[in-house]
């Protein structure tokens, strides 16, 4: 399978609803899941009544010829950039110190590493090219201060329902990128046209806009430049260039899944295996263009999770109810980790 990875600048604030907290408009979360990117993909196709798009773009995914990652930060270093992955579900067996123990440490020394320990804790993405540094450190039982770079601000701000007899405030919480960072994703493919056409569709995305609130302008982007078509000998960037290796990796002892993923039953026994984080989803739909309905709601695998071999995944139709079916994505993309 080839890879290519697309960067996406975003020309106004975004709202990617929480649903870990209930989908509140005043909680959102800075990226963005596979899941509702090919739900994105499939009601953009739709909205150009492009019927025939839409089960291409269906059938390339149950094949296993289109493969979508989640959208994760990325950040302009000066002549480079960093791309980001989620920290790893990992709990790492420590090594044994090849010299001798160290003297009892101070207090000072103990009450810095505590700290440390806490702040990394709460680290949620890691640099690809900081990331086999981050699992040696996991396994030395050490703590390190990790690069956290400022990627944009999250404010909570107020609206005004105009629709009812009395204008009602509410309030949105919404995510303003900074002007040298946004979100990058990565598509597995199969032909060279497949990721033209996806290409587009995407573009054509980015002017409707992702996440919630759209109809108030929402979630609008254009790609920063032309898709980086990854290859091992020509990376555009150092992290690129990486994660393409770990995205080939065949002899990794752990496979961290860099999409939301929905196993089958077959996959359960290595899921058991595996260490990994769950994640609600849910969302709604409309059937008649008008009146929203709620989606069944969906426990699938979070990115970061990490299992011995890859699991494939599925996609789940959660109603057939409507003049159309309803599908939760749930395809699996890993990389290989060295643990």
């Amino acid at each position: 399978m080839k890879y290519f990875l697309y960067q996406l600048v975003f020309d106004t604030p975004v709202h990617f609803g929480s649903t870990e907290e209930g989908g509140k408009l005043e909680q959102s979360d800075m990226t963005y899941r596979s899941d509702t990117l090919f739900s994105a993909l499939c009601c953009e196709l739709a909205a150009m009544n492009d019927e025939s798009g839409i089960t291409r773009l269906y059938q390339a995914v149950q094949k296993e010829q289109f493969v979508f990652s989640d959208l994760f930060p990325y950040k302009n270093m000066a002549s480079d950039y960093a791309f980001y992955l989620p920290k790893p579900i990992l709990a790492v067996t420590e090594t044994e110190p090849e010299s001798e123990p160290e003297p009892e440490p101070s207090y000072e020394t103990v009450r810095k590493q505590a700290i440390l320990r806490k702040k990394q804790k709460k680290l949620q993405y890691i640099r690809v090219s900081q990331l086999e540094k981050y699992i040696h450190f996991l396994q030395s039982g050490k703590s390190k201060q990790w690069d956290i770079p400022y990627f944009g601000q999250s404010d909570l701000v107020t609206r005004v329902n105009c629709l009812d007899n009395e204008p009602m405030p509410y309030y949105v919480n919404q995510f303003t990128f900074a002007a040298d960072a946004g979100l990058y994703g990565i598509v597995g493919y199969e032909q060279e046209e497949d990721q033209e056409w996806i290409c587009q569709v995407l573009q054509e995305v980015g002017l409707t806009g992702i996440g919630g609130k759209r109809s108030s302008g929402y979630g609008k982007f254009h790609f920063l430049d032309d898709p980086i078509l990854m290859d091992e000998q020509e990376g555009v960037y150092d992290d690129d260039r990486q994660l393409y290796q770990l995205l080939t990796e065949q002899k990794a002892k752990q496979y961290m899944n860099i999409s939301v993923l929905l196993p089958n039953k077959d996959d359960i026994p290595i899921v058991k295996k595996g260490q990994y984080k769950l994640c609600k989803r849910s969302g709604f739909l409309s059937p008649d263009g008008t009146t929203a309905k709620k989606k069944n709601d969906v426990y699938m695998i979070a990115s970061g999770s990490c299992f011995p071999i890859r699991i494939q995944g599925e996609i789940a139709t959660l109603s057939d109810a409507t003049n159309h079916p309803v599908w939760r994505y749930g395809k699996g993309l890993y990389v290989g980790l060295m643990v």
